[in-house]
């Protein structure tokens, strides 16, 4: 249980005096102000994670259903307490890592007209004070009444909330099975499915395998999708289930796929903002995707073909079990994890924060203005940084001070946020790189003249070499069996190795891999296999990979790769002969190519490539595969 102490707190009127009441806030009416603190025996920087998902928290409170609505970028709430609706405007939260957040709303329906809250944490060696408080603008007297008797109330559901978060960081190691144990306390899940429901479930995990699936992950997907937390399959991330049921992701979406294409799940891809990430339009096709999108909370519009702007993500098939969506682009921080400080700056107001900013690289923003500064923490000597927006790179020391005017004449946002990805954001290019979306889900296509970024990928082309000679000598029946069979084994081969057939020209195929060491035991398998004997129709291949950008187009009612990393893939065939495999330098970067290279007993030898744009040749890495 949480202990209460008054030694060293903060008084309220000290509270007040730092965060008084603006006259548009109270419109003369006068406010009651509730202050509450908690002592707890866990260090900030295990609370913060809890503290700012408010959605969690509120459940663990037992508040009643809330339900939101974002219209033009501002965000209107509703709920029924006691009886009575509520209805208000959210007003932007604010926030500070590690130190605190506050937020308000302005009420049009219920007890009060304005409430607003304030969350600070102050740490005391191992533990943290929590502070907690509310002020309220009471409609009128029977609200102030009602107040006086609900707050303590509230004031003891905190303290069994909070000993629930505390026990989960005690008794767990980790931020996911924390994180996991505080979802089943705040909305324990349901397990009990009806016996219809199980039926429906187990005929279509039949149907998911009966397709190719292994039996075993979906079986364990189906058991996750009937026992998770809700809060667990709100926008099911692959990554994120890989790591709960402890499975390598290839396996996952492998899963994912087939259960979906059994109608277990479904597929979306949601376009995200890349400034707030939250979702801003949700498609079940490709070919719905818009080019450009809006995101009106941060008042910009974006491109969806940038390679960090689309996310795929599954669902849980409401026939086999409801799950409450959640507004993705919610004012809440536990939204916005990757943003370490949101404040709100009045006209020609300066700020100056102190802050908890680790190692790494940040972008420091104003709302609605595309430029950023950037700074790198833990690279400099700097300990304070004044924020211009545009500004050139800064660096500093960790946990630098922030020195920010305003110099217009509006109310502006300033942003402080960790340039990092989102990892456990599934992108276009881990699914169209997969034979296992590409066989399922072969009718997904791009919209015409949308192109994603992909990132880097591998780039792999194989050749029949001699395939006239091939049809000369077999006579054109038995050569088109041979070659058949070759993409059937190339098929075969690129699935195991968790690659896709892109396309076929002719008698070559070019294959995409996400990973390099997996095209590479593609290439080196495929030249084993095709040795030119009887048993494989005296098919000779020889092969090529490059790795690099590409984009994906809709070419031929299918989705195709396209770019320079391509063009240069196909160029490099020429490189290689019989049972060879010609790979270029920036392919060779990778550590792991050379390791396995090594591994299997193969040297490489340097030829060389004269491509019409290099004004010296360019050494190429050939491998063959002839005497092995």
């Amino acid at each position: 249980m949480p202990a209460n102490t008054s030694a060293s707190s903060i008084k309220l009127k000290d509270f007040l005096k730092k965060y008084p009441w603006q006259a548009h806030e109270t419109g003369a009416r006068r406010p009651q102000n509730f202050l509450w603190k908690f002592t707890l025996p866990e260090s900030v920087a295990d609370l913060w994670p809890f503290l700012i998902d408010t959605s969690t928290f509120n459940k663990l409170l037992a508040l009643p259903r809330m339900t939101y609505v974002e219209k033009n970028g501002r965000l209107f709430g509703s709920s029924v307490n006691a009886g009575i609706l509520s209805e208000w405007e959210e007003v932007p939260w604010e926030w500070e890592y590690h130190k605190g957040l506050n937020n308000a709303r302005i009420y049009s329906k219920g007890f009060a007209t304005y409430v607003r809250s304030r969350y600070l944490l102050v740490p005391q060696g191992d533990k943290t004070d929590f502070y907690v408080y509310f002020g309220w603008v009471p409609r009128n007297i029977f609200a102030r009444l009602l107040l006086a008797v609900a707050m303590p109330r509230l004031r003891k559901d905190y303290e069994r909330a909070l000993s629930k978060i505390t026990h989960a960081i005690h008794t767990r190691r980790d931020f996911e099975s924390r994180q996991r144990a505080i979802y089943a306390e705040a909305a324990p899940a349901d397990s009990a499915a009806d016996a219809e429901t199980e039926a429906r479930l187990e005929a279509l995990v039949k149907r998911a395998v009966d397709a190719g699936g292994d039996s075993g992950d979906i079986h364990a997907l189906a058991n996750h999708v009937l026992q998770a937390n809700e809060e667990e399959l709100n926008r099911l991330k692959p990554k994120v289930l890989a790591r709960q049921l402890s499975q390598p992701l290839s396996r996952i979406l492998h899963a994912t796929l087939y259960a979906t294409h059994a109608g277990i799940l479904s597929l979306s891809w949601d376009v995200t903002c890349p400034h707030c990430r939250g979702v801003r339009k949700s498609v079940g096709s490709l070919g719905d995707l818009p080019q450009e999108e809006r995101c009106d909370v941060c008042d910009i519009n974006f491109s969806t073909e940038e390679i960090g702007n689309l996310e795929v993500i599954f669902q849980v098939n409401p026939e086999i079990r409801k799950v409450e969506k959640k507004l993705f682009c919610a004012a809440e921080p536990a939204t916005k994890r990757h943003i370490y400080v949101q404040r709100r700056v009045a006209p020609r107001e300066a700020l100056d924060l102190e802050t908890e900013l680790d190692a790494g690289e940040y972008r420091f923003r104003v709302i609605g203005d595309e430029r950023f500064t950037q700074v790198s923490v833990g690279t400099g000597e700097s300990t304070k940084v004044t924020l211009r927006t545009g500004a050139p790179p800064v660096m500093t020391k960790e946990h630098p001070g922030i020195a920010f005017a305003n110099e217009t004449e509006q109310p502006v946002t300033l942003i402080v946020e960790r340039k990092d990805e989102d990892n456990d954001a599934l992108r276009p290019a881990e699914i169209f790189g997969l034979q296992a979306f590409r066989d399922l889900f072969g009718s997904q296509t791009l919209a015409e003249g949308l192109k994603i970024e992909l990132g880097s990928q591998n780039i792999l082309f194989t050749d029949i070499v001699g395939s006239t000679a091939l049809y000369l000598k077999s006579g054109d029946g038995e050569a088109f069996t041979a070659v058949r069979r070759h993409f059937q084994r190339t098929y075969e081969v690129v699935r195991r190795n968790n690659g896709a057939v892109v396309k076929t020209i002719g008698d070559s195929a070019m294959v995409a891999f996400a990973d390099a060491l997996q095209c590479l035991k593609a290439a080196v398998e495929l030249q084993r296999e095709f040795n030119g004997d009887a048993a494989t129709g005296g098919v000779l291949l020889r092969v090529s990979i490059h790795s690099g950008p590409c984009l994906a187009v809709n070419l031929n009612n299918g989705i195709d790769y396209f770019g320079n990393t391509v063009n240069f893939a196909a160029k490099l065939q020429q490189m290689a002969g019989a049972r060879e495999i010609a790979y270029s330098p920036e392919y060779a970067k990778d550590k792991r190519v050379a390791d396995f290279i090594r591994s299997e007993g193969l040297q490489p030898s340097n030829r060389d490539f004269h491509p019409s744009w290099a004004e010296a040749p360019l050494q190429i890495p050939v491998v063959s595969l002839a005497h092995s």
